[in-house]
């Protein structure tokens, strides 16, 4: 009897370290994979080669792995991967469901992915999100893209704004301050308010179908582009006044920053060396039915401006300290 119940006990001791080695396999797989997706977008396309601090939170049904000392205080150090220039030391812990995250805020775990500034530390960020096997368990899936390829493409995405916090993340920050619309301030801002407007849509898809059409060929169409500012223009003009004033600006902002994310997963799923997708193809699973107003138009904006320029030339100033907006570099270049 003795010897059954220390043969159950070491069943049960082998199955729990088989489970901790498959999750931290899983860790190294994916974040190492995810990273090389980035470098292969930020480095080799961008020809951006230095990033700056991140911190990072991932997880999966049970551990969390992370490189902050506030979100794995007494965890287990791993071996994990290094980014660019980043040398990442990384610990793992059991969440018990809850995430502690670098700027000390508690989530539950659940399907999330953002990049955050952490109060008080020179626009340093921190980024969470979940390993593919939680996406998976969550039920979330892409028909033109598949699930590995899609959380990949989300990771860029959401990573891209991590290097945006001293540009981008300033003036966002700036306009929140300055305004009120009485709903949170996301780049869904203008959706939120405006969704339920019939001739507002009307104007907004005419617009974002104008240049959908310039880039249909492998010549740029410019008369659809002027076709979609002069929407663009007019939307704006007639809706974007009194309290809404400012959206303008805002508008501008939340379009480039989410459309730069978009291109940059678009530009991965393309790539031989990485998604090895059909251009078309990619640009509908990026687009996911449409859903996401300053997503769709943003990624539409990119997709010209790769036509004016090449991104090597402007990405410089989508990252770091500068700031420039994906409307401003387009209406520039078609004036030259």
């Amino acid at each position: 009897m003795r010897k059954i119940y220390f043969l159950i006990i070491f069943f049960i001791f082998q199955l729990k370290t088989f489970g901790q080695q498959a999750a931290e396999e899983e860790f190294n797989r994916v974040i190492s994979h995810w990273f090389s997706a980035w470098t292969l977008v930020y480095k080799d396309i961008y020809k951006i080669n230095t990033i700056q601090p991140v911190q990072f939170v991932f997880f999966d049904d049970k551990y969390v792995y992370s490189t902050s000392s506030i979100s794995v205080r007494n965890g287990e150090s791993i071996k994990g991967p290094n980014l660019l220039n980043l040398k990442l030391q990384w610990k793992k812990a059991i969440h018990n469901d809850t995430l502690t995250l670098p700027d000390k805020t508690k989530v539950p775990v659940g399907i999330l992915s953002f990049a955050s500034e952490i109060p008080a530390s020179n626009h340093q960020s921190f980024f969470v999100m979940p390993l593919p096997s939680f996406w998976e368990k969550g039920g979330i899936q892409s028909k033109e893209l598949g699930l590995d390829n899609l959380v990949t493409g989300v990771f860029i995405h959401e990573f891209s704004h991590s290097q945006q916090m001293e540009s981008f993340g300033t003036k966002i920050s700036q306009y929140e301050k300055k305004n009120n619309f009485g709903l949170d301030f996301s780049d869904d801002i203008v959706q939120n308010i405006f969704s339920k407007n019939k001739e507002y849509i009307d104007l907004y898809n005419s617009e974002v179908n104008n240049f959908y059409n310039s880039i249909s060929d492998e010549e740029l169409n410019t008369k659809e582009v002027l076709k979609g500012f002069n929407l663009m223009d007019r939307r704006q003009k007639n809706y974007f006044k009194n309290q809404y004033q400012s959206l303008s600006e805002i508008d501008d902002l939340f379009l480039t920053m989410e459309g730069l994310g978009q291109y940059s997963m678009y530009l991965w799923l393309i790539d031989p060396k990485g998604g090895k997708i059909d251009k078309n193809i990619a640009i509908t699973g990026v687009r996911r039915n449409k859903k996401w107003w300053s997503q769709d138009e943003g990624l539409a904006l990119f997709l010209i401006l790769e036509r004016l320029m090449k991104p090597e030339i402007w990405a410089k100033k989508m990252f770091g300290t500068k700031t420039a907006t994906a409307t401003e570099l387009i209406r520039s270049n078609l004036q030259h």
